[in-house]
Parts: C-alpha cells; structure tokens; sequence
C-alpha cells in the first residue's frame, strides 16, 4: 500500500462476490465466482482507467473476503479504508434475462451489512470526489456510515449513483427517505431505467446539480442547470451487462479527473459534460461486450473506434 498514489477517488459501499453463469466440465451450466459489487467495481473501473482510487467499505475475512482483498490490490486500489470484519461476504447469483441480469443476493448479516462508523479510518485529503449508491445503503449500521461520510466531505465532490436492488428493501420508507437525504447531499445523481422502476418519478435537482439517466443500450442523458444533453451508446454485440452501470460512472468520472473537472459543484459547458457522457458511455460499451464486471483499460477505451 505505501508504494500507491493517494486515491483521488474513493469508493464507497459493497464489496460482493457475484456467481455468473458458466458452462462446468462435463457440459452443464454452473456458477464461476467474480469479484463485483457496485463500489468495487467502480474502483478497478478508475484504476484501470489510469485514476488513482481507492475502496472505501468492509470486506469479510472469510475466503471470497480474502479473494476480493486480492482482486482489489492486484488491480492496483488502495485498501486503506477498507475494514476487515468476522462475518459472511455478500454473494450474488446473477441470472441473464433478455432485458438485462436478475441478481439473487444473500447479504443478511454480512460484513458489509455489518459495517460501523468507529471502524472506518479518516479519508485523506487528496480525496477529490466520494462514490456512494448500490445495496449499502439500504440496511444500517452500513447504510448511516456511508451517510455520514457523505454529510462530513466538505468541498468533495459527491458522486450517488442509486443503483437500487428492490429485492433486499424491507423498509421501503426508511429507505426511500435515506435516499432522498442523500439525493440532497450529492453533486452528480445517476438514475437508471431500472432504478425509476422502483422511485417512479425521476428525481427533481437544483441548478448546481447533475442528474445522468442511463438508458442501457440506448445510451444516456444528463440534465445540469440549463443543460441537457442525450447521447448514444456505441452499437456492439452485447454479451453481459453486469457492472456495466459501474463501468459508466468509472467512464465518466475518469474524464473529469482527467480534465480537472472533479469540482464541488461542478462547472461544466455543453461541451464537458457532453465528452464525459460519451467517455461514459464508450467505457460501458466495451465492458458489455465480455463476460462479469469486466472494465477496459484506458488503452482499450483510446483505440475504441
């Protein structure tokens, strides 16, 4: 760890180790494990994009713990604050459907279900934007520590992608109301199709605010002040869609770095926020063309056509 560049971009949430489909030896269909979950794969999505990031959550000490432990620090992001806890990790089975992935989690009781906010360490003040979304908000004691980091970034860009997973709500109100605090806090919102499925109504912003519809094959739209801009995804032969709403923020957010935009709020023209739709858009396209939360590099994403 003392040899990585303080992360710019930490992120926020579950570590999960998602089971996809795979065909076993004697030619039935089985399971082949693959480190997931929407805040570690944003975080390999940065580094392999050439931004230096970090994991910010609880990772279990079990094996499929020690497993994503490694992942993480092989794919070079920094662990730091990152908490190992005695209990389960977080699995998920995903199903393929025509229309996207069905994931069957199974998160009671652990580690990062687990998470308290005496465990985590204090950020460090390289930090330039904090990504929070996906399940870890919807249970505490996990969901109010990351609350409470987002409450306590001042001057950090705050990046909330909702990602919302309505099998694992089981308190919709409380729930609902935690998103709409943390809705209030963020810089940037990301909705997607799925997600307006469950909230209904597209969320309502203030000037200062981004709000991004991913819209799958489609591609996405964002909405800032009086900006508003669509903009396509590449056409490819899609062959898995897991972690590809990751891999966009990763996208997306890379380009800001890259151009000095990680501001809080953000100042961006037509021009910027256009560029980063399509950087976002351009690293999604390619991870759904292989299996599992697979995110190109930023040589993969420059000789993209």
């Amino acid at each position: 760890m003392a040899g990585l560049t303080p992360p710019a971009i930490l992120c926020c949430g579950e570590a999960v180790m998602d089971f996809v489909p795979s065909p076993l030896a004697d030619g039935e269909q089985g399971f082949r494990p693959v480190p997931g979950g929407a805040a570690v794969n944003t975080a390999v999505a940065l580094s392999r994009l050439g931004v230096a990031s970090g994991f910010v959550g609880a990772l279990s000490t079990d094996p499929m713990g020690k497993r994503l432990s490694a992942w993480l620090a092989a794919e070079g992001v920094d662990t730091r604050h990152a908490v190992e806890l005695d209990a389960p990790s977080t699995i998920a089975l995903a199903h393929p459907l025509p229309d996207g992935n069905r994931f069957d989690l199974y998160d009671e009781g652990s580690a990062g279900r687990s998470l308290t906010s005496d465990r985590i360490p204090a950020l460090p003040g390289t930090t330039k934007a904090l990504v929070f979304g996906g399940i870890s908000l919807i249970h505490a004691p996990s969901a109010d520590v990351f609350e409470g980091l987002a409450r306590r970034a001042k001057g950090t860009q705050i990046w909330l992608d909702l990602n919302i997973r309505p099998g694992l709500v089981t308190a919709p109100d409380e729930y609902r109301a935690r998103l709409d605090r943390m809705m209030a806090l963020a810089h940037v919102i990301k909705v997607s199709d799925e997600d307006l499925n469950w909230l209904g109504d597209m969320p309502v912003t203030d000037p200062a605010q981004v709000l991004i519809h991913t819209q799958g094959a489609s591609g996405a739209a964002a909405h800032a002040g009086e900006l508003s801009i669509a903009s396509p995804a590449p056409k490819v032969e899609v062959r898995d869609t897991v972690g590809a709403g990751d891999v966009f923020n990763a996208g997306f957010l890379a380009y800001l770095h890259r151009n000095d935009l990680l501001a809080a709020p953000l100042a961006l023209t037509h021009e910027s926020l256009a560029a980063a739709l399509a950087a976002g858009n351009r690293a999604a396209s390619l991870s759904v063309t292989r299996p599992g939360a697979d995110a190109p590099t930023l040589k993969e994403v420059e000789c993209a056509p």
